[in-house]
């Protein structure tokens, strides 16, 4: 999960930004994507939410100006009126008094924010993308307000916050407070205001460029022979040629069964140059800006002035754990490519592999050594026995009722509604939204988007959050249904655990709400879960033949299963490049090359070397979207999940006792309690490293 796209710009008066935290035409899906609309599991019956949300989603592009406008007034006199008395006054009241005017404008921009990246209108995009810098940049003057900050020293002082949520919130205004620079003098806070609201426009400027790639590669007939059929028929035809889209929806499919070296050569080429040259000097902006803003609030890097607010502390915690990582599973992916190469000489395909054979390769040695079959995997995964079953795990695990709205009230034809109930009491909790295909002009990655946290409002009731899924899963071929890959899968069940966390929590402030947690934390609770998804009952329930209506075979899972780690070496390898490649460009001065240093890295940290002429850091949306000098995250919070799982292994993967404490324990709280202590309280100790090491092959 990446930061929210649609609450990046607007964070609690930036206090999570400023902490450093991660936090982004037809009327059913049956018209749009070939597949039925998924129905939420046979649970007990629950009244569900209507589905008005309080969210507008349909505003023209100068009604939403116009209420963008609105908020940003509304909250800068809001906050003006009740940060005139002076902070000696000041009391925990106070405080959340400031909160709660915060996340009023948090939530009534959300939409207009946001929908620059969701709305299938260009006039749309185009009024939401203005809004999100108005609101960026009234949320970082804000961020950096010297009266917010003292308010807050204040109530730190005289301690009268109640614990924990209240103390944890004071906590978090008087950090980012600090590190949004509201203590500097007053030039100096408007320099670094400056920087803040440059790198955010940098980084929306990213993003759409990124959205908007419509980059294709053209194949032959003779090159598309080997393409499968259902793919092959999803694919606009150029003469007698056929084009081929470049995007996370197309990769897979088309590196597994392109047999033409060449033509996978051409698609991989183009893939790591998505975005283009501009987003290549965005990034290039975005480092020299954050490197300067780090000093300016003086930290010696802007690694250093992330990782300051995350559970690692310092870069050099990172540093040892990736070259830990790095130094014993770089001989292992050397070995798996060799082998990989022996087997394709073996084949009758002579010459070293490179990097674009790797995966299509990797699937005829899964197939031949151990009869896998992805075409065949993929009719076990139909999308909406995959949703449902998916719908059912988590309510079994999580006590909660999934009920589907049948005219969903959403951004975008396709979109499906459903509200959230708790089970055991029938009490509605929430709303979330599945936006699932891809189209023109929408985000390009696969998310949770926390739409709308949860809090107490001043009346003492609580706000319903709405969260949504947002991906670009396969279309389907012309009368089938969309089949999903096992990768496919384990991905929307991740992205499925973000959000429950985004609706489950029940922390009573909006900044330290679900997934606000420690941003180097935010991915463990859902890697732990797509354990479930290499578990042989689980997979049982996921899968359902689209020709027969029967599950995964036994025979099938087990070879599954045995490959989960046949690649272990290559994949946590790349993933340690990724994350140094990260901590590098963030730690070494405004003027590194973000370019020959991507190349630099992957020689020294991974078996293949990059394509010349190439810019893959173009396309790396994680550094422009909350995940700068914190990509390692992924590898931090793996540590965590992995000893998390443990308790499931032992008493029940679908052990209501088990999921109801995990709901409690770690998801509930959010940021009012700290990662550690969550899992302490979950597991009855604290966490050990052990079952992480065990899980990727590799002794401490």
């Amino acid at each position: 999960m990446r930061r929210s796209t649609i609450q990046s710009a607007m964070l609690a008066m930036v206090m999570l930004a400023a902490l450093g935290a991660a936090p982004p035409a037809s009327p059913t899906p049956a018209a749009s994507n070939g597949s039925p609309a998924p129905a939420a599991s046979a649970a007990p019956a629950t009244p569900s939410l209507p589905a008005q949300t309080g969210l507008n989603w349909h505003e023209t592009p100068d009604q939403l100006t116009a209420s963008c406008d609105a908020a940003i007034a509304q909250a800068r006199a809001a906050l003006a009126k009740i940060v005139t008395m002076q902070p000696t006054a000041a009391t925990f009241t106070t405080l959340a008094a400031i909160e709660n005017a915060s996340a009023n404008f948090n939530d009534a921009t959300a939409v207009q924010s946001g929908l620059y990246l969701l709305s299938p209108d260009a006039a749309v995009r185009k009024a939401s993308q203005g809004c999100s810098q108005k609101v960026t940049d009234f949320t970082v003057e804000m961020s950096s307000d010297p009266r917010i900050y003292a308010v807050a020293q204040h109530v730190a002082q005289v301690g009268d916050a109640p614990a924990p949520a209240g103390a944890k919130l004071d906590e978090y205004y008087v950090i980012g407070g600090k590190r949004a620079g509201a203590g500097l003098d007053d030039a100096t806070r408007k320099k670094t205001t400056q920087l803040f609201e440059r790198i955010a426009d940098l980084e929306r400027d990213f993003a759409l460029q990124l959205a908007g790639d419509q980059t294709t590669i053209t194949v032959s007939a003779s090159e598309a022979k080997s393409l499968t059929p259902d793919f092959l028929a999803t694919l606009k035809k150029s003469g007698s040629s056929y084009l081929v889209p470049v995007n996370e929806s197309t990769y897979e499919q088309y590196m597994l069964s392109e047999s033409s070296s060449a033509a996978r050569k051409r698609f991989v080429t183009a893939y790591n140059m998505r975005g283009g040259l501009k987003n290549v000097e965005r990034l290039q902006q975005a480092v020299a800006a954050r490197d300067e803003l780090a000093h300016l609030l003086g930290y010696s890097s802007w690694a250093a002035y992330q990782l300051d607010a995350k559970m690692a502390k310092t870069p050099e915690r990172v540093e040892t754990l990736l070259t830990t990582i790095s130094t014993k599973l770089l001989p292992k992916a050397d070995s798996e490519v060799a082998a990989l190469g022996s087997f394709k000489n073996g084949e009758g395909s002579p010459g070293p592999i490179q990097r674009w054979d790797y995966a299509y390769w990797e699937n005829k040695l899964v197939e031949k050594k151990y009869a896998v079959n992805d075409r065949l995997v993929r009719e076990y995964f139909p999308v909406d026995h995959v949703i449902a079953s998916v719908f059912t795990i988590y309510q079994t695990l999580l006590g909660v009722t999934f009920a589907q709205i049948p005219q969903a009230d959403a951004w975008a034809p396709g979109v499906t509604e459903y509200s959230i109930t708790d089970t055991a009491s029938g009490k509605p909790i929430g709303w979330f939204y599945l936006d699932l295909y891809p189209r023109p002009g929408k985000y390009n990655h696969f998310a949770n988007f926390p739409i709308r946290p949860g809090r107490v409002l001043p009346d003492g009731t609580y706000q319903k959050p709405v969260s949504a899924i947002v991906g670009n899963w396969p279309v389907a071929a012309p009368g089938k249904p969309a089949l999903l890959s096992h990768e496919d899968v384990i991905v929307f069940f991740h992205e499925f655990g973000h959000l429950m966390h985004s609706t489950l929590s029940i922390a009573p402030y909006e900044t330290l709400y679900g997934t606000a947690v420690r941003p180097d934390f935010v991915e463990a609770p859902s890697q732990m879960l797509e354990n479930f998804m290499w578990q042989p009952s689980i997979l049982k329930m996921v899968s359902s033949n689209y020709k027969t209506g029967e599950p995964l075979p036994d025979d099938l899972i087990q070879k599954m299963i045995a490959l989960k780690h046949v690649d272990d070496g290559y994949q946590w390898s790349t993933q340690a490049f990724y994350a140094q490649y990260d901590m590098t460009i963030h730690s070494s001065g405004p003027n590194i090359n973000v370019n020959s240093t991507w190349f630099d890295l992957q020689k020294k940290m991974t078996p293949f070397s990059g394509i010349p002429g190439t810019y893959p850091e173009a396309g790396f949306d994680h550094l422009m979207g909350g995940y700068d000098a914190g990509y390692y995250g992924y590898l931090w919070s793996r540590v965590y999940a992995q000893d998390i799982f443990t308790r499931f292994q032992r008493e029940g993967l679908l052990n209501p006792t088990v999921g109801m404490a995990y709901r409690k324990d770690i998801l509930e709280p959010g940021a009012s309690v700290e990662p550690d202590v969550l899992v302490q309280n979950f597991l009855g100790r604290p966490m050990n490293p052990d079952a992480f090491y065990q899980d990727i092959g590799i002794s401490p």
